[in-house]
């Protein structure tokens, strides 16, 4: 049995339905898997979350974006050949409160927004949840999704079986977004910010928000100068539009609701103080200090768009903590789980991989 060909591949903040996605990137990653260009031992794919992006478009135009199609239908191809699993991010259910309480509702309500929609044939109940646990069950390498900390103490909602994989009994590998990761006042002023947007059905509000968040904050800008008619403008050039036809999908937008997500928008901003790895291993550590993660010896997951590996100790003994990076504004990257459940961070350049 070879080891150099990866089990389970993981991915992370794609944000199909915001600019600057690299759809395409995402479109040639997805042809490799389906050309089994990496290998017949790959068994999975997990998406930790930020897949789709609710904040800046809603589903009625986001699924007839013909890229977006594209992807949606590789991954049912992909699907009947091996698992795909979905964690949900902070773009696509608020994650103010207690997130793991209200989870399982928060994840009924997105399925409804999807259920006549291709993400129904890709993602179900049994396939979408907040925390992934790989590690020896019954003597059985297994992927193991749960909702909540309170259900991995109990029977998860879906197992996979994993061949090949051959871990040590000790072995233990969480995976979830990472949003879980903010600290809970961060959490209370920027979450109301992301819940409003995940709620709002105004295709201009979003847009508006889309702009500043990938525009101007992800730029580096200033947020205060930017005019309404000077985002317009830009957005015309961006989208490859006329003008007028911009200035007709921003006929309703009022000038004071223009001003309010201005303001969110310098909120968000703050939110970019999570430049590298270490802003959240204070976070992390506290996170697995609870006694169910008390064993995890190693960690994957995204959310703040910086991909890096930190190895070091946690809970009295060594930890690999791995972050998966993004599909937006930076080169994209991906985790490989090999053999003995080895962690190997991938940049993506084009058609070559590093």
């Amino acid at each position: 049995m070879g080891v150099t060909n990866p089990k389970i591949l993981v991915v992370s903040d794609n944000h199909l339905g915001s600019l600057d996605s690299e759809k395409d990137l995402f479109i040639q990653f997805l042809r490799k898997i389906n050309n089994g260009e990496f290998g017949n031992e790959l068994q999975a794919l997990i998406i930790l979350g930020d897949f789709i992006d609710l904040c800046t478009d809603i589903p009625e135009t986001l699924l007839k974006r013909e890229k977006i199609q594209e992807i949606l239908t590789l991954l049912i191809q992909i699907k009947n050949k091996l698992s795909i699993i979905l964690l949900l991010g902070n773009h696509e259910v608020p994650v103010t409160g207690d997130y793991d309480e209200k989870f399982q509702r928060r994840k009924e309500k997105f399925l409804i927004k999807f259920e006549n929609s291709n993400i129904s044939e890709l993602f179900d109940n049994g396939s979408i949840g907040q925390y992934i646990i790989l590690k020896k069950w019954n003597n059985e390498d297994m992927l193991l999704l749960y909702d909540s900390r309170n259900q991995i103490e109990k029977n998860p909602i879906n197992k996979v079986r994993i061949e090949g994989l051959d871990l040590d009994s000790n072995y233990m590998c969480l995976m979830t977004h990472g949003y879980q990761f903010e600290s809970d006042i961060y959490r209370f002023f920027v979450g109301q910010v992301w819940k409003s947007m995940i709620s709002s059905n105004n295709f201009e509000i979003k847009e508006t928000f889309d702009y500043f968040w990938n525009e101007i904050i992800k730029n580096g800008r200033k947020i205060k100068p930017i005019t309404f008619g000077q985002m317009k403008q830009e957005l015309a050039t961006l989208k490859n539009m006329p003008i007028e036809s911009i200035d007709a999908l921003f006929s309703e937008l009022t000038n004071l609701e223009f001003k309010l997500i201005k303001a969110n928008a310098r909120i968000m901003k703050k939110w970019e103080r999570a430049k590298k790895l270490d802003y959240y291993l204070e976070e992390i550590q506290e996170f697995l200090e609870d006694d169910i993660f008390s064993k995890v010896n190693h960690l994957i997951y995204g959310h703040s768009h910086n991909k890096g590996v930190y190895n070091g100790t946690i809970n009295g003994h060594p930890i690999e903590i791995v972050n998966d990076g993004s599909w937006q504004h930076i080169k994209p990257s991906y985790v490989e789980i090999h053999y003995k459940g080895i962690l190997n961070l991938r940049t993506v350049l084009s058609n070559v991989n590093s």
